[in-house]
């Protein structure tokens, strides 16, 4: 057991989860509260139920039609497009990082190919997760038009944009530097 003057070389795992639950809750609360609302009081439930079937079905699509889906095949585009920039204020992003690393200046997240591969996963699903969700948002949006809710959907859109398709654009983004990266040690 540790003595109080001893800090373990890596921070536990609650303290990881802590500091990444922060961002996620923050873009989560901007993106759906307003869908939310939208949703609860304009979207007639047969609508709504009909809308997250369709949207649960992204997560039928396999990770290797993701490829189809990417920008590019390099990060200039993506890095022309800010996507970097947005790194910094996620989940598991720099800003995160740089916060866990004052206190614990020897932590990496990928330390291992493992980590990496495990990593690589992650990208998936948070990509796929971000796919449902842009399709709900997108259908969403639709039917705000259809209803005459033009605000609405100005408003639904650009929050899709910014909670889906900027992350989803964001884990291609990521992978493109892991392919281009050398791997760790083991």
């Amino acid at each position: 057991m540790p003595t109080p003057s001893h800090k373990p070389a890596a921070p536990s795992p609650y303290l990881l989860g802590f500091y990444n639950a922060v961002p996620s809750l923050l873009w989560s609360a901007l993106g759906l509260v307003p869908l939310t609302i939208f949703c609860y009081q304009h979207v007639a439930r047969p609508w709504l139920y009909g809308f997250i079937i369709v949207s649960l079905l992204a997560y039928g699509l396999p990770f290797s039609r993701f490829r189809r889906l990417q920008l590019g095949a390099s990060v200039g585009l993506y890095q022309k497009l800010g996507v970097p920039r947005l790194n910094h204020f996620t989940q598991h992003g720099t800003l995160i990082n740089w916060l866990i690393r004052r206190q614990y200046p020897q932590y990496r997240r990928v330390r291992t190919r493992a980590s990496l591969a495990g990593f690589a996963r992650a990208t998936y699903y948070q990509e796929q997760f971000h796919l449902v969700m842009f399709v709900f948002f997108l259908l969403v949006s639709v039917y705000a038009v259809v209803r005459g809710n033009l605000g609405w959907a100005m408003l639904l859109t650009f929050l899709n944009v910014l909670y889906n398709v900027y992350p989803m654009w964001l884990q291609q983004y990521l992978r493109l530097r892991l392919a281009g990266a050398p791997k760790p040690d083991k």
